[in-house]
């Protein structure tokens, strides 16, 4: 191993809990590559949402934690679809809840596939759920203008 990346190594292990630390090397290397897809995913997911996103004057810093009320996800679609989606105004965790799940369900009746997505875990900001929808949207929608374009 380098100096590079033996230095980025200690870097990504420095917030990490005792158990991780004491893996194999090995099994370290695979999840450090795991959260460095993790953190790319992220970032151009972000860059997608925010391209449809500036349709609306809205604007997403972080995706898991500003698409947890569900208002986001709600504007893109409509963006998406050129359809009008009715969205909860309240700020409370209920609110949230039935935005997200106006969300899932309007995906559903387009006849997109979600697996294991609750609105609990988009609410939650749960990461590897928010990508995986992220993603089904993104293949659906940029597939979808790709063959008709």
């Amino acid at each position: 191993m380098d100096f590079e990346s033996d230095v980025s190594l200690k870097e990504w292990c420095k917030d990490k809990p005792l158990s991780i630390l004491q893996l194999d090397p090995a099994d370290r290397a695979v999840l450090r590559i795991a959260d460095e897809r993790d953190a790319i995913q992220k970032k151009t997911f972000t860059k997608w949402v925010n391209k449809h996103l500036k349709k609306t004057n809205r604007h997403v810093t972080d995706l898991f934690t500003d698409l947890q009320d569900g208002v986001n996800l709600i504007c893109l679609l409509e963006v998406l679809t050129g359809e009008h989606l009715h969205r909860e105004k309240g700020k409370m965790r209920f609110h949230a809840l039935q935005n997200v799940e106006l969300v899932l369900n309007f995906l559903r009746y387009k006849k997109i596939k979600l697996v294991n997505i609750r609105p609990e875990d988009i609410v939650d900001g749960n990461p590897k759920l928010t990508l995986g929808l992220i993603w089904t949207i993104i293949l659906h929608f940029q597939i979808s203008d790709i063959v008709v374009g």
